[in-house]
Parts: structure tokens; C-alpha cells; sequence
């Protein structure tokens, strides 16, 4: 396939990401055109597990992923129990807590079902222009802004 349509097609897949909404078209090429990948994971295969050290960011284009968390009891000490979380569905972005920390990863994320999803890596994210870096970033930080909310929120109906 030539580079034409690899980039044709990727436009495709994000022009409805809603990450995506507020790039100009410009944007979403220099997007296309970077060394970020597009990946398909089967059914139960693992795109994230707790622990690792890498610092990929991830925007689900098809699919659903589920967001687990391993949890250690007394009976569980060897194997710790994986327990789902989230589910996330198109558009979702995840891995961005090790992207901005560079920490290990607070949590494991599997394709449910068959999952495509756009992976920017931490190298090539630091290697891309200013100004694009700076949009990301702060859809970045929206998002987080909007986790925590639903986060004070999912307290609150729980204290009720």
C-alpha cells in the first residue's frame, strides 16, 4: 500500500474521534504522517498490563477495551485477581498517565472484542512539533479534567 492511502485511510479512522474535533484538517495530516501506528488487537489480547514501563498513548478507533486492575488479597497472593474497571469504546483515549508521568502503568486495558487503536509512542511524542505537542497536551489535560469530575461525582452518589 503506498503512503498516499496509509495516510488517506488513517484520516478516515479519526475523523470522528472526538479527541480529534478540535485539530484542523493541517493537523490531522501532521498526525498521519508521524511514525505513530495503527494496531489491531483480537478478542481478549492485552494492549496495556499493570506494571509495564512504557509511555504509548492510545485512542481506541473500533472496538471496546476493558480497563482492569490487578488486586492482591490473602488468597490471591501468587496470582493477583484482574478486575474490571471501565470499559471504553471509540474514541477513547487511554495510557496517557504514563505518557505525562513516566511512570509504570496503573492499569491493564484488553481488547474485548476485536480493537483498533492509534498508538503514539513516547519517543515520537516528544519528537513532534511544538505546537502540535502543546494541542495534545492540552486535550490531555481536559480529559483528566473530566475523569476527575466523573470521579467526584461517582463519590458523591455513593456517599448518598
Amino acid at each position: 500500500m503506498e503512503k498516499g492511502q496509509i495516510l488517506g485511510q488513517l484520516l478516515e479512522l479519526i475523523k470522528d474521534v472526538p479527541f480529534f474535533k478540535t485539530f484542523t484538517m493541517a493537523e490531522r495530516c501532521y498526525l498521519a504522517s508521524t511514525e505513530c501506528e495503527v494496531v489491531r488487537y483480537l478478542a481478549n489480547e492485552n494492549i496495556i498490563n499493570e506494571g509495564d514501563r512504557d509511555s504509548a498513548l492510545y485512542i481506541l478507533l473500533r472496538g471496546e477495551v476493558g480497563v482492569t486492575k490487578n488486586m492482591i488479597s490473602p488468597d490471591s497472593l501468587k496470582k493477583p485477581k484482574r478486575i474490571l474497571v471501565a470499559k471504553l469504546s471509540m474514541g477513547a483515549v487511554f495510557g496517557e498517565i504514563s505518557l505525562i508521568s513516566k511512570s509504570a502503568r496503573t492499569s491493564g486495558v484488553h481488547a474485548i472484542g476485536e480493537a483498533i487503536v492509534l498508538k503514539m509512542d513516547g519517543i515520537m511524542f516528544e519528537k513532534m512539533e511544538p505546537q502540535f505537542k502543546s494541542k495534545v497536551q492540552a486535550q490531555l489535560i481536559n480529559l483528566l479534567i473530566k475523569r476527575l469530575d466523573d470521579m467526584n461525582n461517582q463519590i458523591i452518589d455513593l456517599v448518598r
